[in-house]
């Protein structure tokens, strides 16, 4: 038994239950709708979990038979139709809810069950990349306005340090940066991440257990994310990108993710961008004919 977790309009979600019913593989749909929130209970005093992966009585979500694996992920879409702060506070405390039952219930299985913290801080992922053998970006840290206004003249992007925003360029994110007090430093808000501007095609590669898959990239844009105006198709797994990020992948205790690459536009040559814990991939399961999600499927009921 698969149970799918999360926003009911996430079409990732939609793609992993798809896959489950054509695989023949039971699933329990737990995908929560826009407006709505579901009976959850929990008595933490009756539950045996963690002794001995006991097998729970019951479940917090109603009845039926417990999970043998489970995929959840945090419901981004209901927000962002709904900008209301209670409406992002439910979905992350369903979340929160739903999650934490899986990861005291050692016997059901996860994708990152025992991740490091590491992945989560894009700079110390970054070194960590480059220890594991990938090339990264030169690459600064910085909010100090002055020292980057240096580097205008160079063909650079910056990017939120912590996350969750779209890649700029340099100027642009100078240009949105609020003008210092007379005599104060003049330094933004938070930190970028600030590298040379690398060019397409950009190189995706999931990671499914051992298992790795590769998908072009190309768009006009900067952040295709931006105007989603990719045009995403399946290729062979470079093996010179593969492999070290395989090893890092172990080092960070990761059996899914993705990790993005772009060219370096002197050499060709691929460099290593972030790794994503958490991907989103339907449009990338249809650029492969469903062998991601039967994959993915695959492993979390353990008959891959």
């Amino acid at each position: 038994m698969l149970l799918i977790a999360g926003g009911q309009a996430d079409p990732s979600l939609h793609a992993l239950a798809e896959a489950a019913q054509a695989l023949g593989s039971s699933w329990v749909d737990l995908r929560v709708p826009t407006g709505s929130s579901p009976a959850f209970h929990w008595d933490l005093e009756a539950d045996p979990a963690p002794a001995g992966a006991a097998r729970p009585t019951s479940l917090p979500w109603g009845d039926g038979p417990p999970p043998r694996g489970a995929f959840i992920r945090q419901d981004v879409f209901a927000p962002l139709d709904d900008p209301r702060p209670e409406v992002s506070t439910r979905a992350l405390g369903w979340y929160s809810a739903v999650q934490g039952w899986l990861l005291a219930h050692p016997e059901v299985r996860l994708f990152n069950r025992d991740i490091t913290p590491v992945p989560f801080n894009k700079p110390a992922a970054l070194l960590r990349a480059r220890a594991a053998g990938l090339r990264v970006p030169a690459t600064w840290v910085s909010n100090d306005a002055s020292r980057l206004s240096a580097r205008l003249g160079e063909a650079c992007i910056a990017k939120p340090v912590a996350g969750g925003g779209l890649c700029q360029t340099l100027d642009e994110a100078l240009g949105e940066a609020s003008s210092a007090p007379q005599g104060q430093p003049n330094f933004l808000a938070m930190p970028a991440l600030v590298q040379p501007r690398l060019v397409a095609p950009e190189l995706r590669i999931f990671v499914i257990g051992s298992q790795p898959f590769a998908f072009e990239v190309r768009s006009p844009s900067l952040d295709y994310r931006a105007l989603q105006d990719a045009d995403v198709r399946a290729v062979p797994v470079p093996s010179r990108a593969a492999q070290p990020l395989q090893a890092l992948m172990r080092e960070f205790r990761m059996d899914f993710g993705a990790a993005d690459f772009k060219t370096d536009p002197d050499d060709g040559d691929l460099v290593f961008l972030e790794l994503n814990t958490s991907p989103m991939f339907a449009r990338f399961d249809m650029a492969c004919g469903g062998a991601l999600c039967r994959a993915m499927v695959g492993h979390l009921t353990g008959s891959a």
